[in-house]
């Protein structure tokens, strides 16, 4: 298993990750904005579908460095998402923004204990259109999903700007 994300169609994305927690401590940092804000983003997840699922970040949070200009008027904003599927600590499904006025996208997230006790991850988005947005996106899940994993384990030391720097760099030349 790889820690990078594919291509699996011409608007979506997955990724296979393997995190050293329980299914339900890897939820927990899922829904729970204090705990998702140490690796993504704060905000709420309503419980049910139906409910939103607010986004707040702020990267600030997150890097000690500013965010690379094309990113630095998003670096602290909020979007909104709908729950479509809600089934802890298993499945979570919503809807996700675009780029402004681009509409949205769906995030399909499993959690499956593997048999070491560790919990696989499958994100599978899907409605990712165009070639900078799908690098810009699977540079930013792989950035955030480094953090996720070092939170997990401890305390989180990589800075997400450098990381996602690097990362679309690399995803540039992989699609």
């Amino acid at each position: 298993m790889t820690d990078y994300g594919k291509q699996t169609g011409p608007t979506q994305l997955e990724f296979t990750r393997m995190f050293d927690a329980s299914p339900a401590k890897v939820w927990e940092f899922l829904v729970d904005g204090e705990k998702r804000k140490l690796w993504f983003c704060g905000g709420s997840t309503a419980d049910r579908p139906g409910g939103r699922i607010v986004f707040d970040f702020d990267h600030r949070r997150l890097s000690d460095r500013s965010p690379p200009k094309k990113y630095a008027s998003e670096e602290v904003v909020t979007h909104f998402g709908e729950v479509i599927t809600y089934d802890p600590p298993r499945h979570l499904v919503f809807t996700w923004f675009e780029a402004e006025g681009e509409g949205e996208s769906t995030v399909d997230i499993s959690l499956r204990e593997s048999e070491a006790g560790k919990t696989e991850l499958l994100l599978v988005h899907t409605g990712v259109a165009g070639r900078d947005m799908l690098i810009g996106v699977l540079a930013g899940w792989h950035s955030h999903f480094d953090l996720l994993a070092e939170v997990l384990t401890g305390q989180r030391t990589t800075d997400f700007w450098v990381r996602d720097t690097e990362l679309e760099e690399e995803y540039s030349t992989l699609l």
